[in-house]
C-alpha cells in the first residue's frame, strides 16, 4: 500500500469506528501524544482525552449515539517521507440537539500524519463546523 493510501485508510477506519460507535477504534491511529481539536473548540492534548470524549458523546446518552459520518472530499500533501497534512470535507447525520432533534451538518477538518516505525499516526486534527451563511 502506497504512503497516501495508508494515510486514506486512516479517515475510512475513523469513519468506519464513528458509525459503529466505538471509541476504541476511533483512537487507534491516533499517537499517544496526539492532540485533537474539535468543532466547539475543544483541545484534547492526549489519545487518552479523546477516547475519554469520545466515550462520553457516543454512549448512552450522548449527542452521536445514533449518527453516522461520512467523507465527502479529501486531499493528501506528502510533506516529508514521514509527514502529511490532510483535509478533508465531511457530514455528520443523526447528531442529536439540546432539543432532542437529529441535526446533519457538514464540517472540514485539517489532520497531520507523522510516519513512525513504518506506519501512519495521526498526530493532530483540527475541526471546524461549515455554518450556514445568508447572503
Amino acid at each position: 500500500m502506497s504512503d497516501e493510501e495508508a494515510i486514506f485508510q486512516i479517515e475510512a477506519r475513523f469513519n468506519t469506528a464513528w458509525n459503529r460507535h466505538d471509541p476504541d477504534g476511533m483512537v487507534e491511529a491516533l499517537a499517544d501524544d496526539g492532540q485533537f481539536v474539535t468543532v466547539n473548540g475543544v483541545w484534547m492534548k492526549t489519545r487518552a482525552e479523546f477516547l475519554n470524549l469520545m466515550q462520553r458523546l457516543h454512549g448512552a446518552g450522548g449527542p452521536f449515539r445514533t449518527s453516522t459520518r461520512e467523507t465527502l472530499e479529501m486531499q493528501v500533501r506528502i510533506l516529508a517521507p514521514d509527514a502529511a497534512m490532510v483535509h478533508s470535507r465531511f457530514r455528520v447525520s443523526g447528531d442529536i440537539e439540546e432539543d432532542g432533534k437529529p441535526v446533519v451538518r457538514e464540517g472540514v477538518g485539517v489532520r497531520v500524519v507523522q510516519k513512525r516505525d513504518g506506519r501512519w499516526w495521526t498526530v493532530a486534527v483540527q475541526n471546524t463546523d461549515i455554518k450556514n451563511r445568508r447572503r
